[in-house]
């Protein structure tokens, strides 16, 4: 097993939309886990010389070898926002390039896009930190883990502050964590307390696995409840179900499937 603990610093927040609605989504209060994978997928691609087209094969190859892939933000809270954007059409449509002064309607759009910003409780810059472990088989390692540069959007730039690698612990029975959870029907059921957590419905990482890709699963709604610790709220407690151990890297502590 290979684990990762990765700090990432946000410049201002993040943009990722939620697939399926109109040009004027709303974006998700916090990153779907789906997103950070596809940022690590981003790095892993570079590296690997895959281009654009190997997009689903590149998201399958690594879910398959995902254990956890999960997070938390340190210090910072989100608030969800939408804002008016000037649009440019750049594109060939009926024999037509735009943008044209033929069709200025056609041309233009100024529709509100959502985005989330978030706030910082101390004087740092907003960080979140992602505890991912994977199977030997992925061929990752914390130099690849450093060249993430954004998490959603292209507007969405990050900086990697932290990276840490080793071995996690294995850890059973029942444990407290503060990390994104997945609430499984097994999980769920064996809750002891859920503390401070909030409720977000994302796609798991898992279900990429397939091959299927995320705006697929969304569309079909394929996707699971998530309980999301924020800063300064109690942790969650659970009596780990068959299939599930949690992973200690240092001292933090996460849940995910068992190898």
């Amino acid at each position: 097993m290979k684990g990762f603990l990765v700090d990432i610093e946000f410049m201002w927040g993040f943009q990722a939309r939620v697939v399926g609605m109109s040009k004027t989504a709303p974006s998700f209060p916090l990153p779907p886990p789906t997103t950070i994978l596809g940022a690590i997928a981003e790095v892993y691609a570079r590296k690997k010389k895959l281009s654009e087209s190997y997009s689903a094969t590149t998201m399958k190859e690594l879910a398959r070898n995902v254990l956890t892939l999960t997070y938390k933000p340190l210090n910072a809270i989100p608030l969800t926002y939408e804002d008016l954007n000037r649009i440019i059409a750049v594109r060939i449509a009926g024999g037509i390039k735009y943008p044209s002064t033929l069709d200025p309607y056609g041309s233009f759009d100024a529709p509100a896009r959502g985005k989330t910003i978030l706030s910082a409780l101390d004087n740092n810059p907003p960080i979140l930190r992602v505890l991912a472990v994977f199977k030997d088989s992925a061929d990752l390692s914390s130099e690849d883990l450093w060249k993430i540069k954004r998490i959603g959007s292209k507007e969405s730039l990050v900086c990697v502050v932290d990276v840490k690698e080793e071995k996690p612990e294995i850890l059973r029975g029942v444990i407290s964590t503060d990390y994104m959870l997945p609430l499984t029907r097994e999980i769920e059921q064996s809750l002891i307390d859920r503390g401070g957590s909030i409720e977000l419905e994302f796609v798991p990482v898992t279900s990429l696995a397939t091959g299927r890709s995320p705006s697929e699963e969304y569309l079909e709604c394929r996707t699971l409840k998530h309980l999301v610790s924020l800063p300064l709220q109690r942790k969650v407690k659970v009596r780990l179900p068959t299939g599930y151990v949690g992973y200690k890297i240092k001292e933090e502590v996460a849940i995910g499937l068992e190898s």
